[in-house]
């Protein structure tokens, strides 16, 4: 590791002179470029701490010299410089909150994945050895079991309504500025908790000047408090059944303050320390060097799942106590100040049906997972720009807020005629014609939109004669509302019978089913009502009749991954219902001799149990559609490439069993 990894600084406030300080006593770093809005200020930073300036951003991130960029920028403008330095192909140590929300942070760790560029969020306290000597005290059972929790960070600034601390235009206030130090603290030395509840005291500008929020571990919880008016104490401090652990001044640990102090029961005193003898940031640029140094696109101690949920909590936070930005509203544009262009990052196999003019692609987002148009917009703009064309939502889901933040994604972006809807609705209890048209009229008001490209009826209920769901559904496609319909756990017989029905009217019948179907067979339903295609007799029925699949859990509900031996969260206490559910309906002799010769042909294939999982899904012979439910981009990107892989007939029928 000899060496030097050569960084760029983007910006010249006083975190960047703290970091260019620090980075000459690193091991593995030197200073090679630095910018500024202004570009006399990039001069005088440089004359102060080396390296050449740039006429501007854009300039430092084309120049060959440099391997890695800080980006020291207000929060406002951490997004998109970190998307151009990540297209630019440049490691990036991005100064925290890493995005104004999570749909933000997922853009980025979607970006950096899609360019195997390491990115890390600049939580430079966490990279310090004092923190891991903290969580290694704690995992010991130094202070026994953990009883509770508190962390703080405050200090009195003047109100100055300009400033970017007050400055909601600059998303200023304190829960992103330094409540995500407490935040990350608990979640570091404990795990990720059940919930959040909190509140806000705002400022006149409509930031918070003083938040608190507590954090659900079960038995105990975990207090924050920030503020940027007031004075508060910097600490965390950690209660247990045997003892107390304190770290003061936990987010500006260095040579001179690394204790973290036991305190027992009786009153014994116990002092440990780290002997680290860089400072903090050289501490936190060393770990970036390291990383990139080993070949690796990941921090171990910043990992991307770790920033992903800390955004999540951090908007959980300002949702609490009423803090917005304009940040957490749509544009035309993308998180890369760009609009989204169709199939920009690759191609996506796709499937015509009959009765409706636009492609549909062989994966099907689902949109139950998000919970805000931020994250919506995300995961459908990756999706939208690797070829995806088609989202399912339904009016059950999240209580409307799937359709609601799907339907805020396509009228900002403008991709109403670029993309396919496939909504449901008629769930039980409400399972009738006339429940299905109210439920319909509600879903494209939640969606801003006139129809449906398609719409299935949820649930079947056998007590409605056939004549009677069918002439409801032409009677929409007569309004226009609809363009094709189908059935998500309906049989194959009651599908014949308004198919029948359909062509002696001289109308159109069920264009698609979207039932379960994956390598691993249900055995028992993961919800009353649901209906597999994996039967013999329905796979038959669907090649004679040639009507598409689209099955929900394409992929078993994660049956194919490792789930058996996975480790449990902090937060989670008794059962696993995760793992109840496996055994419950996919827990089958059949099925795991299922997944022993998926995880086999994939270590033939150099991929992974899950791809051959939904390739083998994508490969039958009759029109499927996948409907796929990730939640990061990375999951998403992990899908996709499953579609381009080959599966000859003699292995699939080899993987289920077949022969």
């Amino acid at each position: 590791m000899d060496r030097k990894i050569r960084w760029g600084i983007l910006a010249t406030g006083s975190i960047a002179n703290t970091f260019a300080r620090d980075l000459k006593r690193s091991h593995h770093g030197t200073l090679a470029g630095v910018a500024s809005r202004t570009p006399g200020q990039a001069q005088e930073f440089c004359d102060m701490h080396g390296g050449t300036a740039c006429e501007d951003y854009a300039a430092l991130l084309a120049r060959d010299d440099i391997d890695a960029v800080y980006i020291a920028t207000p929060h406002d403008a951490h997004v998109i410089w970190a998307h151009r330095a990540l297209e630019a192909g440049k490691a990036t140590l991005c100064e925290k909150p890493l995005g104004l929300n999570q749909g933000e942070v997922l853009s980025l760790y979607g970006a950096a994945a899609r360019n195997g560029v390491l990115l890390v969020e600049a939580l430079m306290y966490v990279m310090h050895p004092r923190m891991h000597l903290a969580r290694k005290l704690l995992d010991d059972g130094e202070i026994g079991t953990v009883t509770g929790f508190s962390s703080s960070f405050g200090f009195a600034f003047p109100f100055t309504p300009e400033h970017r601390l007050y400055n909601r235009d600059r998303a200023g206030g304190g829960i992103l500025d330094i409540g995500i130090y407490p935040l990350t603290a608990a979640r570091f030395l404990l795990g990720e908790p059940a919930s959040l509840t909190g509140e806000a005291r705002l400022a006149a500008t409509k930031v918070d000047a003083e938040a608190r929020a507590q954090l659900d571990y079960g038995g105990f919880s975990a207090d924050l408090h920030c503020a940027i008016d007031i004075e508060i104490p910097w600490q965390i401090c950690v209660t247990g059944s045997k003892g107390t652990m304190t770290i003061d001044l936990p987010w500006h640990s260095g040579p001179d303050n690394q204790a973290v102090i036991i305190t027992l029961e009786d009153g014994t005193q116990r002092i440990y320390e780290s002997d680290e003898t860089r400072p903090l940031y050289a501490v936190e640029a060393d770990h970036v060097a390291e990383c990139m140094l080993r070949g690796e696109v990941a921090s171990e101690f910043v990992s991307p799942d770790f920033s992903i949920n800390t955004a999540y909590w951090l908007d959980r936070w300002r949702e609490a106590g009423g803090v917005t930005y304009a940040a957490d509203k749509l544009d035309i544009n993308g998180f890369d100040a760009r609009p989204p262009q169709a199939g920009r990052y690759g191609a996506m196999p796709v499937l015509q049906l009959n009765g409706l003019d636009k492609p549909v692609s062989r994966l099907v987002l689902g949109t139950d997972n998000q919970i805000d148009a931020a994250t919506m917009a995300a995961m459908a703009d990756a999706f939208f720009e690797q070829g995806g064309t088609c989202f399912d939502t339904a009016h059950i889901y999240s209580g409307g807020m799937s359709e609601k933040v799907l339907g805020a994604w396509i009228k900002a972006r403008g991709l109403r005629e670029n993309v396919v809807i496939l909504g449901k609705g008629a769930h039980p209890p409400d399972c009738t014609p006339d429940a299905m048209a109210r439920q319909l009229e509600e879903s494209l008001d939640r969606l801003q939109t006139d129809y449906l490209d398609i719409y299935c009826l949820h649930r079947d209920n056998p007590d409605i004669p056939i004549a009677e769901w069918v002439d409801a559904l032409h009677a929409e496609m007569d309004k226009g509302r609809i363009r094709v319909f189908g059935g998500s756990n309906w049989t194959a017989a009651r599908i014949d019978a308004a198919n029948e029905y359909a062509q002696s009217k001289g109308g159109s019948g069920f264009s698609l089913v979207s039932n379960n179907f994956s390598l691993a067979r249900m055995e028992k339903p993961v919800w009353d009502g649901c209906l597999a295609s994996s039967t013999d007799d329905f796979r038959d029925w669907h090649m004679r009749t040639g009507i598409a699949l689209f099955p929900w859990s394409a992929q078993a509900r994660g049956f194919f991954l490792d789930w058996e031996n996975r480790p449990l969260s902090a937060a989670r206490h008794g059962a696993d219902p995760t793992l109840d559910e496996m055994h419950r309906v996919w827990g089958s002799p059949e099925n795991f001799e299922r997944r022993t010769r998926a995880i086999e042909l994939a270590r033939r294939k150099n991929i992974s149990a899950l791809h051959i999982a939904l390739a083998y899904v994508l490969h039958q012979p009759f029109p499927t559609a996948a409907l796929i439910g990730p939640r990061t981009p990375m999951q998403l990107a992990d899908s996709v490439a499953a579609c381009n892989i080959e599966l000859s007939d003699d292995e699939v029928n080899w993987l289920d069993l077949r022969s």
